[in-house]
């Protein structure tokens, strides 16, 4: 018996990374000399379908147009600007349809202005929306997905009713609430998966500095969410179900892998699409329960090669790179 195609559609921004890399970011009234300055594709969407699309496939399928058992497509919008069809033109190399992203006529393309500390490898970023703000407030999600991932960097209103949408269809419903902005009660109602990290669970939990995950995955589960995945950095990944919690059972905590980090850029973006790619799998063809133990230690995995890596897209890893242990 053959295995049914597994669909993901990526409701998203889609911004051109203006990317600096400096030793320290300047104090205020300060100039620096920057290390270096680099141009290239980004947004959380079209990262994560990246990611979702590179994590299901090798480079030689993507480079040969060969087929893979997951098909991802971005939804969202572009400018007509200079950045707008080579965006569409790299999606589509990496192996995304790109049919559902409209070019808006008038309009520029989204822009993240990104400083990179080289010391730390930590980010600080800018976002300019363009054309993500005028995605339309209308049904995005194709019948036959698998599984929607969403995320806030288009509008809120917009985001919120494809989510009811994708629920309504049957659809396996993933969101990364970033950059994090409290939720109304009903995105919560029946949802999926939320995958959050430290400061995005403190915010949407009201909990301010945390210190007990158990206690604030505890918020998500009475708010009706049914996986809670906690990413934290250098300290790993924690997540609870609802199942376990309903067991008084504690959440489960994974240690990050020792690497050396480079840019922390896409890190969280590498997480969702790993992850992502392996709910579309079941969703597509459920064979018992979800594996949700060792779907987030090989997102783990992924996540660890991008940060050894330079750069948003670039950084992110094919499926035959991450290692199987």
């Amino acid at each position: 018996m053959s295995s049914k195609l597994a669909i993901i559609s990526v409701v998203g921004s889609l911004n051109v990374d203006l990317v600096t890399r400096t030793s320290r970011v300047p104090v205020g009234g300060e100039t620096l000399t920057s290390e270096s300055f680099d141009i290239g594709y980004g947004g959380k969407g079209a990262n994560q379908a990246v990611a979702c699309a590179r994590l299901s496939r090798t480079q030689k399928q993507a480079s040969n147009g060969e087929s893979s058992d997951v098909e991802v497509r971005m939804v969202g919008a572009v400018g007509d600007d200079q950045f707008g069809q080579p965006f569409l033109e790299s999606l589509r190399k990496d192996g995304l349809k790109t049919d559902r992203i409209d070019v808006l006529k008038g309009k520029t393309t989204g822009v993240a202005v990104i400083i990179v500390e080289s010391q730390t490898g930590q980010n600080r970023i800018m976002f300019c929306p363009g054309a993500n703000y005028d995605v339309p407030v209308t049904d995005l999600i194709d019948d036959d997905s698998s599984v929607a991932l969403f995320q806030l960097e288009l509008p809120m209103e917009v985001v919120l009713y494809n989510m009811k949408v994708a629920r309504d269809k049957g659809v396996e419903v993933i969101i990364n609430p970033a950059p994090a902005t409290p939720l109304p009660e009903e995105a919560y109602k029946d949802l999926n998966h939320l995958i959050v990290n430290e400061t995005e669970a403190a915010i949407l939990s009201g909990i301010e500095n945390p210190t007990n995950w158990d206690e604030v995955a505890s918020i998500f589960v009475k708010r009706g969410v049914k996986n809670i995945i906690i990413t934290l950095g250098g300290d790993g990944v924690y997540y609870q179900t609802d199942k376990l919690h309903s067991q008084s059972k504690p959440g489960k905590l994974v240690p990050a892998r020792e690497v050396k980090v480079v840019d922390t850029t896409a890190a969280g973006d590498t997480f969702l699409g790993a992850y992502t790619v392996a709910v579309a799998h079941w969703k597509a063809n459920p064979q018992g329960e979800f594996d949700l133990d060792s779907t987030i230690a090989y997102a783990n995995r992924a996540a660890s090669l991008t940060v050894q890596r330079k750069g948003a897209q670039s950084s992110i890893p094919w499926v035959d790179e991450v290692p199987q242990s």
